[in-house]
């Protein structure tokens, strides 16, 4: 039994309006605990919004795709001459980083009998490519091969030393088509690569012990310097490496 404001003897039905009778059904469902109305038959409600986001998406997808990158070094704005390359890789127009180390030049001359390519100059290399420890080691393998100093010609993969360089980001920046260049240029003989991550550079993903050639030249890949100096095994497989190689 609902209980109301009004007792039987009175009529004040005149009193209510429409929306009060309305409101007060509402109430009633409401405390029977029916809160929806409920169809047999599916909705649509947002189909129109569901077409309108299909239709909007490749324009968003357009958007949202990146402009291809554009490396820092480009193959075709190279110099085209050795000494124009030398000039270049220690101008300030070089965009390879060096940090607070100075830019080193590489040193020998075109058309030398071998090139040893290292990743970076010394540490403590001010004027002179690879003028400490590193470099002895290398003048050493040179002269156990049977070739002159004046017949080597010593290059860096960087212009200055850096530590711990990003490889894979400076090779997306177009470092790999500088060492090309740098390789086409000089015309050596033969290459020498120290460092594990240079092969990879040049062209040759696979395993460096697989290195051949570059750039149709004779090559054969090793441990960066300063691993070679501190392993004695390394340098005795080099060692026999390399009298396969120059055999």
């Amino acid at each position: 039994m609902v209980k109301t404001a009004f007792s039987p003897g009175m009529d004040n039905s005149s009193d209510i309006t429409l929306a009060d009778r309305y409101a007060a059904a509402l109430d009633w469902w409401r405390d029977a605990g029916v809160d929806c109305d409920f169809a047999d038959e599916v909705q649509p409600w947002l189909a129109n919004e569901e077409e309108k986001a299909e239709a909007t998406a490749p324009a968003r997808k357009a958007k949202a795709e990146p402009a291809p990158h554009v490396p820092a070094i480009v193959q075709d704005a190279l110099p085209g001459d050795l000494a124009a390359f030398r000039a270049w890789w220690t101008s300030a127009d070089n965009a390879l980083p060096s940090g607070p180390a100075p830019r080193i030049p590489p040193r020998g001359d075109a058309g030398a009998r071998l090139m040893m390519l290292v990743p970076m100059p010394e540490a403590g290399d001010s004027d002179v490519l690879l003028a400490g420890p590193q470099g002895e080691m290398l003048a050493n393998i040179a002269k156990a091969i049977k070739v002159a100093p004046e017949a080597v010609y010593l290059a860096s993969a960087l212009p200055a030393h850096l530590p711990l360089p990003d490889w894979a980001e400076l090779m997306r920046e177009g470092l790999s088509a500088a060492l090309l260049r740098h390789i086409e240029l000089a015309r050596p003989e033969r290459v020498l690569v120290f460092g594990t991550s240079l092969p990879r550079l040049l062209g040759h993903p696979a395993s460096p012990d697989t290195l051949r050639e570059i750039a149709g030249i004779p090559a054969l890949a090793t441990f960066a310097p300063e691993r070679l100096l501190e392993h004695k095994r390394q340098r005795a497989l080099l060692w026999e490496r390399l009298q396969k190689w120059t055999a």
